[in-house]
């Protein structure tokens, strides 16, 4: 009997023990169901293009055209650096079971965007689609549904995948200053007596029509002109008064000559619309865009602001 009892004993501690590792083990088992690195990228210079595609969007980008959309346009680069940095991070959280799985796929089809990438000459396909609150990314192969981040980002990952040919633009319109600028004029089309025209003569600027200029008035006014960025690319038809509103006499065109740029860069400045708190410009491209109304109002000059 005690023998028994003593072998009952071990047997049962054997399965208590089982059971623990058994638990223990289910954790581990359940991490194994999908790869958290499914989607990352570690070596983003593999990368050789990358479309997107959805009702609304239809633009790619390549390296060996330059990263051009659609190769015509020049994109945003750290909109590109910001893309490549979320490959490098990017994790699964988990893969998403029942209804739940069922609710997302049904999204997906409605509005999600289609990716393909294409890395060392291999394509990789999936969707990309949102919550409705906009704060969990969700990417979708095979019918698989994936709950995505970057461990310790909060922001909306999917917004990136949301953003329409335009705002892919690189908004970049000049960068020169005191430095690089050699002719600079301001016209006005319907006050000619405004016009300015700063130029570089030997080893300083000159202002027509002026014998003495304030210089420091003068390299504050050139040096705003660095790293001017547009608050957006706009393309014809984005809005019907824009298009008509293009189509008029500008208020003010800037010419801009740099040692930078083999051609004048020319900044067409159109009137304020009314209720507006921005400002239609194009460019000597005929390309147009709009900035913010204050930012634009310190480039309206004359010459005698840089009287001394």
């Amino acid at each position: 009997m005690r023998v028994k009892s003593i072998a009952l004993l071990g047997i049962s501690l054997l399965l208590i023990i089982l059971n623990l590792w058994l638990f223990n083990l289910k954790p581990a088992l359940v991490s194994l169901s999908f790869d958290p690195d499914l989607f990352m990228i570690r070596d983003t210079t593999q990368i050789e293009k990358f479309q997107f595609h959805s009702k609304i969007l239809d633009h790619y980008f390549s390296r060996q055209e330059g990263w051009k959309i659609n190769n015509k346009f020049p994109s945003d680069p750290n909109l590109r650096k910001m893309l490549f940095t979320v490959y490098k991070r990017i994790k699964v959280a988990r893969a998403l079971t029942g209804d739940e799985k069922n609710q997302l796929l049904k999204r997906n089809e409605k509005m999600g965007t289609s990716v393909t990438l294409t890395v060392e000459g291999r394509e990789q396909s999936y969707s990309v689609v949102g919550n409705a609150n906009k704060t969990k990314t969700y990417f979708v192969q095979n019918q698989e549904v994936y709950q995505v981040d970057i461990p310790g980002y909060q922001d909306f990952l999917a917004s990136i995948y949301e953003l329409k040919r335009d705002q892919w633009r690189d908004r970049l319109v000049f960068n020169g200053n005191w430095r690089t600028i050699q002719k600079m004029e301001v016209i006005y089309p319907e006050k000619l007596d405004k016009n300015l025209l700063i130029r570089f003569k030997e080893t300083f600027y000159e202002v027509d029509g002026l014998t003495q200029i304030d210089s420091s008035a003068v390299v504050a006014y050139l040096n705003q002109f660095e790293y001017m960025q547009a608050n957006e690319r706009i393309s014809v038809g984005f809005s019907p008064a824009y298009d008509s509103l293009s189509q008029t006499t500008p208020e003010v065109i800037i010419s801009l000559s740099d040692i930078k740029y083999k051609l004048p860069i020319e900044i067409r400045i159109f009137p304020q619309l009314p209720g507006q708190n921005i400002r239609l410009i194009m460019d000597q491209d005929d390309e147009l865009m709009v900035f913010e109304s204050k930012r634009i109002l310190p480039y309206f000059k004359s010459k005698l602001d840089f009287a001394f």
